[in-house]
């Protein structure tokens, strides 16, 4: 990833030349290199390496990718439980992740930005808790796309929060 005339970070496309898990794992090495050469300040760094990809599967109707992430103090609140809004932003990027199996030049090859963002948390996520998250594609069209995630202990599988993330696709128009 390299930086634009006005400092705004443009995104690598080669994994766009990958398909399935290759590409979402190509995609999940660029931003977890960022975040420890430190390259930028962006908070969501702290993600890294805790954030792990498990798995990724482009099969129809609804790909879907599966994260592990380990809950540290620095994502937490002060009763030392994973952050709401350390959640959503998880969701955020996870969720945005799936596109990835279903991009291609002109089509969501910018993975877009967050229209809606809804979470409901369930139950806390104590600080040493690993949680596994799983996010698909409900829909996703030319211009918007839905999006799940569900967010779950992984020693006993409780759910802690679930997402619906609408999103809208960014890409410019093709040149003609």
């Amino acid at each position: 990833m390299s930086k634009d005339k006005s400092g705004a970070w443009e995104h690598d496309q080669d994994y766009l030349n990958l398909k399935g898990e290759a590409r979402v794992r190509a995609l999940i090495e660029t931003f977890s290199q960022k975040a420890i050469n430190k390259e930028d300040e962006e908070w969501t760094n702290s993600f890294f390496p805790n954030l792990k990809l498990v798995s990724a599967s482009d099969e129809q109707p609804h790909p879907k990718v599966l994260f592990s992430f380990t809950v540290e103090p620095q994502h937490c609140n002060r009763l030392n439980n994973l952050h709401g809004g350390c959640t959503a932003t998880l969701f955020d990027f996870c969720t945005s992740t799936a596109t990835v199996l279903v991009s291609k030049p002109g089509f969501w090859q910018y993975l877009g930005v967050s229209r809606t963002l809804n979470t409901t948390y369930l139950r806390p996520a104590p600080v040493g808790t690993e949680v596994l998250i799983e996010c698909d594609i409900l829909q996703i069209g030319a211009k918007m796309a839905t999006l799940r995630g569900v967010m779950k202990r992984k020693d006993n599988g409780a759910v802690v929060a679930v997402c619906e993330h609408g999103k809208v696709n960014i890409d410019p128009a093709p040149k003609l």
